[in-house]
């Protein structure tokens, strides 16, 4: 075995003797610096995240409020198949309150104007609780969205009971309001009871009267009706801006009928509406953008334009807010706070009203 000599072991150890002090305050301070640089670029990482997380929830509640609004639009009215302007469709009513909010039918689209802390018509407050003033509310007469759609099987008189084809599982709820219409009437009504025929293809809808809103006034269609004609359930839609329900912040809500408000899009600050009204000539061109207020027959208006201004949940821009943002002719700010904000604004074509 070969022996290590005093002189070789102490060159040994020498060469085992690890890092100097200096060597460690210099690798200390290298990591350190390394380390500021990994965590400053994941902080500016993570503001960025946030932050066009929070602009793309704006903008998606934007989108979506606005989408909502003009999918019941698009679909106002129901005229069978003749168009509706210059009486060239007759609506009978034959509701017991016909010219009541939810069920105005005659009206397929109908808007109240908002200004100096007050509507024009006046705000009915139990149908619209809590609206937030000088901020337009629109109403939407329309067939919902994915509602059934049935045929007359066998001429309807106007007292008749409504025989009709339908696809299986199809139904229309006891007491909802609903409309028959073929290319010269159509006429709304209450369906008091719907039974199912054999074999679920085909069912009877009766009428009544009495009993809670909505009801029939009468039984009588006030016209006859041929095969074919078109059967489908009927709502009226209000869109309006008011307080969230936690008292947060603004929202957009929603009244289908006389029901109760629904709480729909976070953040939806202002709402401003104008009506493109028919012009004399031919029906079918606008001839002008008007405030509700301005609107003297609702039966003209062939397209609307809508704005709307939605700000960010949270506090979160680093610059005060002082714009002034223009809502069709309407200046709305500055705000003087810290919230984000993007203005929507869309034009849309009342298709029933032109075709």
């Amino acid at each position: 075995m070969k022996r290590i000599s005093g002189k070789n072991l102490m060159r040994t150890i020498q060469r085992q003797r690890g890092f100097s002090l200096v060597e460690i305050m210099v690798a200390l301070t290298l990591s350190l610096i390394l380390l500021a640089g990994v965590l400053a670029v994941m902080y500016s990482s993570k503001v960025t995240y946030n932050e066009n997380e929070r602009v793309g929830r704006l903008q998606e509640n934007g989108r979506a409020a606005v989408e909502m609004i003009l999918r019941d639009l698009r679909g106002s009215g129901f005229p069978g198949c003749a168009q509706p302007i210059e009486d060239l469709l007759e609506l009978n009513n034959t509701l017991d309150n016909p010219t009541e909010v939810p069920w105005n039918f005659a009206e397929s689209t109908f808007g109240f104007e908002g200004t100096g802390g007050a509507w024009t018509p006046a705000l009915d407050a139990d149908l619209f609780p809590n609206a937030t003033p000088d901020n337009d509310i629109i109403v939407v007469r329309t067939i919902p969205v994915g509602a059934p759609s049935m045929r007359v099987s066998a001429i309807v008189n106007p007292t008749d009971s409504i025989s009709v084809t339908k696809a299986e599982g199809e139904t229309i709820e006891d007491g909802t309001p609903a409309i028959i219409s073929d290319c010269a009437n159509a006429s709304v009504f209450v369906a008091s009871t719907f039974a199912a025929g054999g074999g679920d293809t085909t069912a009877t809808i009766s009428r009544a009267t009495g009993g809670a809103a909505p009801t029939n006034a009468t039984e009588n269609l006030g016209a006859t009706f041929a095969p074919g004609a078109r059967v489908a359930p009927v709502t009226s839609i209000a869109y309006y801006v008011a307080p969230n329900e936690a008292g947060t912040g603004p929202a957009l809500w929603r009244v289908v009928s006389n029901g109760d408000p629904q709480e729909l899009i976070p953040g939806v600050e202002a709402l401003q509406i104008r009506y493109g009204i028919a012009g004399a000539a031919d029906g079918v061109v606008v001839a002008e953008y008007v405030d509700a207020d301005a609107v003297t027959d609702w039966s003209r208006v062939i397209s609307v334009t809508l704005a709307l201004l939605v700000r960010s949940a949270d506090e979160n821009s680093p610059t005060v807010d002082e714009r002034v943002y223009e809502l069709l002719e309407t200046d709305v700010g500055p705000f003087d706070d810290n919230f984000q904000r993007a203005l929507f604004t869309t034009t849309v074509t009342l298709r029933n009203r032109t075709t």
